[in-house]
């Protein structure tokens, strides 16, 4: 079952980088909203049932990885509310994936190779 719950997280986090990627956030509303729930909700699971022995040191960048992760759903729920200005949620784009590219990053090295 974690194997499942940690696909479909990567599933849906794919989906909302391609969203952010190809600036469909708008068109895709219900689908980066809904997507933006169940990353929050398959994230927690995974964070329970899969950081038990977890290397030194891992607080902080986990930390960090979390709060680029709200980062990251908050710009996709105000791009998608469509309530900035053309300027604005260009802006808001680009940090979003910036901050999406560092949380892949994160993930990657403590799900690959700091074990």
């Amino acid at each position: 079952m974690t194997n499942v719950l940690l696909h479909l997280h990567l599933a849906l986090g794919a989906f909302l980088l391609l969203a952010l990627a190809i600036d469909k956030v708008k068109a895709w509303r219900l689908g980066v909203l809904g997507a933006s729930l169940a990353l929050v909700i398959t994230g927690a699971f995974n964070f329970m049932t899969r950081m038990t022995g977890a290397p030194a040191g891992w607080h902080a960048f986990i930390g960090i990885k979390l709060l680029l992760a709200l980062h990251v759903i908050a710009m996709c729920v105000m791009i998608a509310r469509g309530t900035g200005g053309a300027e604005k949620e260009a802006r808001w784009r680009k940090g979003a994936l910036g901050s999406c590219a560092l949380v892949v990053v994160i993930g990657l090295y403590f799900s690959n190779f700091a074990r």
